[in-house]
């Protein structure tokens, strides 16, 4: 609810929230393994259906909410529940940077950042509006590509042999897979393709 119209006209008015604002978009959430039950369930049920419905104060109103869900958490402070769980195709272990020699190239970079971080953003735009264009690039040809059917055959195999719940992971793994390909170009210009 909006409380700023509530406070100035008296009518009770609906303000979007960060599902709304998500819509199409990436939501992240940071400790996404400590949200509250109810969280936890609103999250879900948009990220199921595609639409978010709140209901408060006599309002009662819908909205879309398609996004891709970016979460971050330690687990040692909380397990994810497995409803939530599924909703990640892929996940990342994070470790800490050793090398003291990068870990004092992290801190100066940082500080240029607090320093000035327009000019920060500015002196990587290049880079960044090519990546951005490859992946938009990217994005309409992988409609028009399929992985191959030997491939998928084995990436179902392995979901299989380790157990994965459901066939989300042989969806995802599809994709990343197709994704992978249409990358392989930049991935050995920077010499990560392994």
């Amino acid at each position: 609810m909006s409380l700023t119209i509530i406070v100035r006209t008296g009518v009770k008015a609906f303000e979007p929230g960060l599902l709304a604002k998500a819509n199409r978009g990436i939501l992240y959430v940071d400790e996404v393994n400590l949200l509250d039950d109810h969280l936890v369930d609103v999250l879900l049920d948009s990220a199921a259906s595609g639409w978010n419905t709140v209901e408060r104060e006599g309002i009662s109103i819908s909205h879309p909410a398609r996004f891709i869900l970016v979460g971050s958490g330690n687990p040692e402070e909380g397990e994810l529940r497995p409803q939530l769980l599924d909703r990640f195709g892929m996940h990342a272990q994070i470790g800490t940077v050793r090398e003291p020699a990068l870990r004092v190239q992290i801190v100066s970079q940082r500080q240029v950042f607090d320093d000035n971080p327009t000019e920060f953003r500015a002196k990587y735009d290049t880079q960044q509006n090519a990546l951005t264009d490859r992946i938009v690039q990217a994005q309409k040809l992988l409609k028009q590509s399929d992985v191959l059917y030997d491939f998928r055959v084995k990436i179902s195999q392995i979901c299989s042999e380790l157990n994965v719940d459901g066939i989300r992971g042989d969806i995802v793994t599809n994709r990343a897979t197709k994704v992978r390909e249409w990358l392989k170009p930049l991935l050995r210009l920077r010499g990560e393709l392994k």
